[in-house]
Order: C-alpha cells, then structure tokens, then sequence
C-alpha cells in the first residue's frame, strides 16, 4: 500500500441501505487508512432504518457518489405503493421520503447514473443500459458491461456479493476476493464489486467496501465488525419489516 505521506488510493462504498451502525464502522476502518478520499456507488437509503443519517454522512465526506436503483424508486414512490414494491422495499422508501431534508433529496437527485474518473468508471450496476439496473451475476451478464466500459477498471455493488471480474485474452473469469491485496494485471480490464456496508449477502455479516491503490493497481477488499443487534433493534423501533433486520445476522 502506498505511504501514508502521499495516499494513492481510494475508499469505494456501496449498498448502505440505511444502516447508520454499519457505515459508521466502515468509515472508522477507512479513516484508519491513508485514503484519497471517499467514492459511494449508490443504494444509500433502502431496506434500513436510518436513510437520512445515511446520506448526510456520505454527502460531508465523499468526492463522488453515483445513484443507486433504491435512490431511482424513491423518487417514483408517489406512483409506485408499498403493495407493488412489498413491504421490505416499500416501507423503508417511505420512511426515506419522510425522513430525508430537501436537501439531502436535492443531493440524491443530482447524483449521476455513473462517474468517470480516468481510469476508473463508478456505476451502481451493469454499464451495459446503466439505468435498467442490471445485474453482473455471470460472464454472460458482464459481457455486454465490458462492451461499453471505457476504463480499465469499473467498480460497481448491486448484488451485495463482493466479486472480482477479469477479462482477459482467454474470455471472462470471475474470483471471490480474499482479504489480501490483489495486483491487477495492467494487460486485462476489471469489473469489481465491492459488497454491501449495510446487507451483505455472501453469507458474511461483516460489513464490506474496497480499496484501491490507482497508482500500484492494488485492490483489497475489507470486512467490519459492527453491531448486528444494535441495528436489528433500530429496524424494530422504526417498524420495518422483520426479514429486512434478519437478514443482517445471517449475511444473506
């Protein structure tokens, strides 16, 4: 990693998904680092109980947020009802149309579909039709992602899963991260997946995010400890559907 004098890497968050115990840790892990500054690929609001202490957090201290699907329904939720979303999605969307300032939704709004930042692209799902929201869950799926990205390196969340994509001169192949460094090879093009901070569902519960050192092209994929039954007990309090505060205990 680079030395703390002269940081060459970024944090890259994404799927907060209202979980104000979970970003609060990770932000403690990444100011234990010698970070740039930090990168949000969306979803910040969503299944959890905290959407608008959530956001005002990502808006003092990140340098780039890109727009989440969850971001894009809550800006429809007056033409789509709990019903037609169901529970575990409508009634956090509600609670974030409540809860969030006109500020923090004028900040949402303004948040761009994906981010440019040479040689890095954001995006908070596939680029491929970037504001369908699809997902990369198979080479056939990151396919059409790696026809249209410009970068080397593309990192996006989505499916909460945190995955490395390489393509390469012999096709696509797709890694789970370990949590040690991993040197990108210069020659190939990634699409990585960070995780989630507030659902993970890889069957860890720890809290995940990424760092990226741009300039020794170093990737480390980290995990947080935080308090699941501090969490669980604020989704209760806030009445959201139970299955949105289990799923934090068992990673899934």
């Amino acid at each position: 990693m680079p030395s703390v004098d002269n940081p060459s890497f970024f944090a890259l968050l994404s799927d907060i998904h209202g979980n104000i115990d979970a970003l609060d840790a990770v932000l403690d892990d990444v100011a234990r680092h010698p970070c740039c500054g930090i990168l949000c690929l969306g979803d910040v609001v969503g299944y959890g109980p905290e959407p608008a202490r959530c956001v005002q957090r990502l808006m003092e201290t990140c340098v780039v947020s890109v727009l989440g699907n969850h971001e894009a329904m809550l800006f429809l939720i007056g033409q789509l009802s709990a019903d037609e979303l169901g529970d575990t999605i409508g009634k956090p969307l509600e609670l974030a149309a409540r809860q969030l300032s006109p500020a923090q939704q004028q900040w949402l709004r303004a948040r761009p579909i994906t981010a440019d930042l040479d040689p890095l692209t954001l995006s908070h799902a596939s680029l491929f039709e970037p504001s369908a929201f699809h997902y990369i869950h198979s080479p056939e799926e990151a396919r059409p992602h790696f026809a249209v990205q410009s970068t080397a390196i593309s990192f996006h969340g989505h499916t909460h899963v945190p995955v490395i994509w390489e393509k390469g001169k012999k096709g696509i192949s797709c890694y789970r991260p370990l949590e040690n460094p991993v040197q990108l090879d210069a020659s190939n093009r990634y699409a990585i997946n960070v995780g989630s901070v507030g659902q993970p569902r890889d069957g860890d519960p720890r809290a995940a995010y990424a760092l990226y050192d741009f300039e020794n092209r170093l990737l480390l994929h980290r995990r947080v400890d935080y308090d699941i039954p501090q969490a669980q007990a604020r989704f209760k309090d806030a009445g959201l559907p139970a299955r949105n505060a289990l799923r934090l205990k068992k990673g899934r």
